[in-house]
């Protein structure tokens, strides 16, 4: 069945007038305030639906503002695999026609990414689990002459009696104790398959560590989700991690910014957030980056719209952490990459879902190699769900951030009292 265009804005299920030839984009998971108001300033009518993994989700724990809540009004739950078509013609006024899918959240990709290839067939990226399961994920990338780390999902700590001799043992996962001794005494990180904005994730230092974070990720598989559920088992790769956010238009992609985290261990967590620091490219690590990330696009198929990919610098060269691919980064980047570089991600991925080009082709391919002032947007947190907010850094003296950043990271022990 086939759409043609209106000239609607959808709000929550709602139409009302809007400029001729604009095309409404589908916004799953609206949990993005900063996406919303992007879209409102520019003028694009966006539908928004809940994925039904974040539908799950108590609204406390998705940290949905009130005020996003009461704008949207009563959101319709996504179309199960397969309905998308006939959801669209019960849902959607008459003669609709969607210009893309956004999404709010890392629940949710599967969601979008199956309503844009039903939905918008001219701007489909396809369906593909390796986007979203890091186990298929590192396996694409590899496929594709990239760099990855040694990467296992064993179901098991150590095989079963009868799983010791299979017929084809070629193709089993090597069972946990297993993978880890391979890795001969160097740590190991154990995390979901699946994105989690750091939920979940442990470095061991020995197998009794890695067998206790082991089993505390067994979890039943959900037939609404589509990656396994057995955990993920990766050697640690040293070395600095990066992000390289991105954008696509009918296969050209774009890096529109380059950040560099700062990461360590407090409060018994392994990766705890310090701080993103917006970087240019301005060098040969930035670029060896930024090279890998666009590679990293095309191995797992991605044609259009935002992703925020995460790196590690690594003494061999730039490693895969994961492709968040169908959604802009995660915290409130556009307070500091607009004044600081001049654009946004938001521009860049509104642009690569307009009808009219003009926009994306005036998009650089990439970050300019000196930014306009110094930025870090600092985390109060122990991984992203549970953060308790950011603090943004913006100053044309470096020295004066750095001192600033110091100053907030010594204040936190005892910034906020919790009962």
């Amino acid at each position: 069945m086939s759409l043609s265009c209106s000239t609607l804005t959808l709000v929550a299920g709602f139409a009302r007038p809007t400029a001729p030839g604009t095309r409404p984009l589908l916004y799953v998971d609206p949990v993005d305030e900063d996406l919303t108001r992007e879209a409102i300033s520019r003028g694009v009518p966006l539908l928004p639906v809940w994925s039904a993994p974040s539908r799950r989700v108590p609204r406390s724990a998705q940290r949905v503002p009130d005020k996003a809540l009461q704008q949207l009004g009563s959101i319709p739950v996504a179309p199960k695999n397969g309905e998308e078509v006939a959801w669209a013609s019960s849902r959607l006024p008459a003669g609709t026609c969607l210009g893309g899918v956004l999404c709010g959240s890392e629940a949710g990709l599967s969601t979008a990414e199956r309503m844009q290839a039903a939905l918008v067939p001219e701007r489909s990226n396809g369906v593909c689990p390796a986007r979203r399961d890091k186990l298929l994920m590192n396996r694409a990338l590899a496929g594709h002459g990239l760099l990855t780390a040694a990467t296992a999902s064993p179901s098991d700590w150590r095989p079963p009696p009868a799983a010791i001799h299979p017929p084809d043992s070629s193709k089993l996962q090597p069972a946990a104790e297993a993978f880890i001794r391979s890795l001969r005494g160097n740590r190991v990180v154990l995390k979901p398959r699946r994105g989690t904005g750091g939920c979940g994730v442990a470095l061991a230092c020995d197998e009794a560590h890695a067998r206790r974070a082991f089993e505390a990720l067994q979890a039943p598989f959900s037939p609404d989700d589509e990656v396994a559920a057995a955990p993920l088992l990766q050697e640690y790769l040293a070395g600095e991690e990066w992000v390289v956010d991105t954008a696509s238009r009918d296969g050209e992609h774009k890096a529109v910014a380059l950040w560099r985290y700062s990461k360590g261990p407090a409060n018994g967590a392994p990766f705890v957030y310090r701080y993103d620091e917006l970087m240019p490219a301005a060098g040969e690590t930035e670029a060896r980056l930024v090279e890998y990330a666009l590679g990293a696009l095309e191995a797992v198929g991605w044609r259009w719209g935002p992703c925020h990919i995460e790196l590690k610098q690594t003494s061999r060269g730039p490693a895969l952490v994961e492709v968040n691919a169908g959604r802009c980064n995660g915290v409130s980047f556009a307070s500091l990459t607009g004044p600081c570089i001049g654009y946004t991600q938001y521009d860049a991925a509104f642009a690569s879902l307009a009808d009219d080009d003009t926009a994306w082709r005036a998009l650089p391919p990439l970050p300019p190699p000196s930014l306009r002032s110094s930025a870090r947007l600092v985390c109060l947190t122990t991984d992203l769900p549970s953060a308790a907010g950011y603090v943004l850094l913006r100053h044309a003296n470096h020295s004066q951030v750095e001192e600033d950043c110091r100053t907030i990271e010594e204040l936190q022990p005892g910034l906020m009292l919790v009962e």
